[in-house]
């Protein structure tokens, strides 16, 4: 007897093991604790994550793999050019993952469309105010699907 083939997306975008907040998550059952896997479009979503939260170069794999902003917090940079300088880093950074056509919008935490499309998205917008900035970055992929992800970056 043969499986059913997967959907087109869960192909394409893969699948990984389930991570939460960096940790392998395992299955309920305690007998078995094996590692949950995550498919399609959810495995992107983490895969895109993962890799603006990898700082850049740290990957001892793949040396150019992660989110660079040393340049945008080093230099005698304003806040306006320093998110410039991060949103350019984003683009460059998500850019790479073959999954992904183009990044659509890179929106911070100060911006005035900020809440409402975190919200639309699903996510919480964070109260705190204190060394980072959350991010949502929207991206479309080669299947011309759209989705987001919202990340905190520290300075």
């Amino acid at each position: 007897m043969t499986s059913p083939a997967p959907p087109p997306g869960d192909i394409l975008y893969g699948c990984g093991f389930r991570l939460q907040d960096g940790d392998l998550v395992l299955a309920a059952d305690p007998r078995k604790a094996e590692p949950q896997m995550v498919h399609g479009l959810a495995n992107l979503e983490q895969a895109l994550t993962l890799r603006l939260l990898t700082p850049f170069g740290t990957d001892p794999l793949n040396a150019g793999y992660g989110l660079d902003v040393r340049g945008a917090f080093t230099g005698a940079h304003d806040r306006r050019t320093a998110k410039e300088l991060i949103r350019l880093e984003v683009v460059r950074t998500l850019g790479s993952d073959p999954r992904v056509r183009e990044v659509t919008e890179v929106l911070f935490d100060d911006d005035p469309q900020f809440v409402t499309q975190v919200l639309a998205a699903g996510g919480r917008p964070s109260d705190h105010r204190t060394r980072q900035w959350q991010v949502l970055v929207t991206v479309e992929t080669v299947q011309n699907v759209t989705t987001s992800v919202l990340i905190d970056v520290e300075f």
